[in-house]
């Protein structure tokens, strides 16, 4: 297989009939525990233990819209994964429990988290990224203005209590923003159940603020925690991280997010000698961006965000899609009924987010939703130059 770019499917393919009592757990099984934090297990009861092979044949048994509810670029695979896995020497013994799945509009929270215990008698911890609501993609803005964010106190709460009711050592996993509240949750647990933790993996998660990351409770668990992000990933460059693996993938640019993209070389990744000029210059713009606004923008442009997009009703990215005339609409009602000085607030951050320079003081980015006599307005101020426009 030398010079073919391999995923987990062929990690699967070709070591799924090594046993984790043969061949110990590594980063490619915690990638694959992560991936599968995405799978909606409400068919099990929360308090259940399962084993992986028969909660496979029940997840197979469901209609297409429940078998891959989740985000809609990850879940064919993801299932597709999670029964060839179910076939495997290596994970058809593992038994599935503890599942949680929670989105809480008035808390601002989209949380969920899966137990799996494995034949050698030990337990990973995997939490899941963000779906497709919008509660969970304004949760993940939340963490650029506040430290300890629901989801984050949740999986410090729901890894204390597995570590309780299970007397083993555990591993914490997670792709995305799972991989974050991984790294959170294992910072706050007690200093005896930090013993148990044999290590924490972050696959293409979300950083953190400087706060935390001086914190001491973080300091306690650091050699525990393996961050690894794509050549030209921009998700696991969000706020600040101390250390990561900068690893390959087979796709480009924000495409990298994609966890079955990323090459596999037997047992590990194939690791990269340093980011791409794409990613670094992303990875620039970015932090240029939040520190370009204080928290307070930061909250206010976020809040401001939000209530557009909700003012379509909208709880979904699919639903946005799918109303996108009617979105457009909602929104502009709702920007036109903004105070004036909130409007100028929204232009202001919009144009650090964008530009990241305070230069075009005199447009208008969110002319988008301006009250015209025409109605929806698709096109830019009248007076805006074909260079600003571009």
């Amino acid at each position: 297989m030398d010079g073919v770019k391999q995923n987990v499917f062929d990690y699967l393919t070709w070591r799924g009939d090594i046993s984790f009592e043969h061949s110990k757990f590594n980063e490619i099984d915690a990638l694959i525990f992560s991936i599968f934090a995405y799978i909606d297990f409400s068919f099990l009861n929360s308090q259940s233990i399962m084993s992986l092979p028969d909660a496979a044949e029940q997840l197979m048994e469901l209609p297409d819209e429940l078998r891959i509810k989740g985000p809609g670029f990850l879940m064919h695979s993801v299932v597709k994964l999670f029964a060839l896995a179910a076939e495997s020497e290596r994970f058809k013994d593992v038994n599935i429990t503890e599942y949680v799945d929670i989105i809480d509009e008035e808390r601002e929270m989209q949380f969920a988290a899966i137990t799996f215990l494995l034949p050698d008698h030990t337990g990973v911890i995997a939490f899941r990224g963000t779906d497709t609501s919008l509660i969970g993609w304004k949760e993940d803005l939340n963490m650029s203005f506040i430290s300890g964010i629901p989801s984050q106190i949740k999986a410090a709460e729901y890894s204390a209590d597995i570590m309780d009711n299970y007397r083993i050592s555990f591993r914490l996993v997670g792709h995305s923003k799972g991989g974050n509240l991984a790294v959170w949750a294992s910072a706050h647990l007690s200093n005896t159940q930090k013993k148990r933790v044999l290590a924490v993996y972050s696959n293409d998660g979300p950083g953190f603020n400087d706060d935390f990351l001086d914190s001491d409770s973080y300091r306690e668990i650091r050699e525990k925690i393996v961050s690894f992000v794509p050549e030209s990933s921009i998700v696991g460059v969000l706020l600040s991280h101390d250390e990561f693996t900068t690893i390959s993938s087979s796709s480009a640019s924000v495409l990298q997010h994609d966890p079955f993209s990323w090459n596999v070389q037997g047992r590990t990744f194939v690791y990269s000698n340093a980011r791409t000029a794409s990613g670094r210059q992303m990875e620039r713009v970015i932090n240029a961006w939040i520190k370009s606004m204080s928290p307070t923008e930061r909250e206010s442009f976020v809040e401001s965000v939000f209530d557009l997009l909700g003012s379509s009703n909208a709880k979904t990215l699919e639903d946005l899609d799918k109303g996108k005339i009617k979105t457009l609409i909602s929104m502009q009602k709702t920007y036109r009924e903004m105070e004036p000085e909130k409007q100028a607030q929204l232009n202001t951050s919009l144009r650090k987010v964008v530009f990241n320079k305070d230069t075009l003081a005199s447009r208008k980015p969110f002319s988008l939703f301006s009250d015209r006599d025409s109605g929806l307005s698709l096109s830019s101020d009248a007076d805006t130059t074909e260079t600003d426009s571009t």
